[in-house]
């Protein structure tokens, strides 16, 4: 009996590890308590996601892709942030390979440097997830990416896009309670 509680303690707190990697990750402790989210279907319904109300917030579609954009226009492009919740047709093989081709690719053509990355559980299902900073229009700025795969030949992502040089870690950190939100329905 007592080895069957500390096997459930330790399995508990596995579990629990890997749906909060990007908490961990990136030291989110607090949350913000956003207010009148609105929850968003992709058109091609494969999830759900709250956002808040009053962002401007746009659907796309075409035969292999879903995607929700979203950001807080009414705030100055460096007080604010940009997200992107994409569902995705077609096989994602998390793996080394995979994440020395994503690095490369933001190195190489957005000329970004990655500052961390890594792989785990996000809502329970494989992951890799990066971290890059570099300039756009003048202006510095951190691009999160999380890959999710969700089924053989399905995937999603989520990213973040977040200028300027205040509060970059509180607007990160939203982000991501932002992203914890998504739903998978199949």
């Amino acid at each position: 009996m007592k080895n069957s509680i500390i096997l459930l303690i330790i399995v508990i707190s596995l579990t629990s590890c890997q749906s909060n990697l990007l908490d961990k990750e990136f030291n989110c402790e607090n949350s913000t308590n956003f207010t009148e989210l609105k929850e968003y279907k992709d058109f091609l319904k494969n999830f759900t996601i709250d956002l808040p109300k009053d962002w401007k917030t746009s659907l796309y579609y075409n035969d292999y892709s879903s995607e929700i954009q979203s950001a807080d226009t009414a705030k100055q492009l460096t007080k604010a942030y940009l997200l992107n919740i994409a569902w995705n047709q077609g096989e994602l093989k998390l793996d080394e390979t995979f994440a020395n081709s994503i690095n490369d690719s933001l190195r190489i053509n957005d000329h970004l440097k990655v500052t961390k990355n890594g792989f785990g559980k996000f809502k329970n299902k494989p992951s890799y997830f990066n971290l890059s900073v570099g300039q756009d229009s003048g202006y510095p700025y951190q691009y999160l990416q999380v890959f999710i795969k969700t089924n053989v030949d399905e995937y999603i992502t989520l990213t973040s896009k977040i200028y300027g040089k205040d509060d970059v870690d509180k607007r990160l950190c939203e982000s991501i309670e932002l992203f914890e939100g998504i739903q998978f329905l199949e």
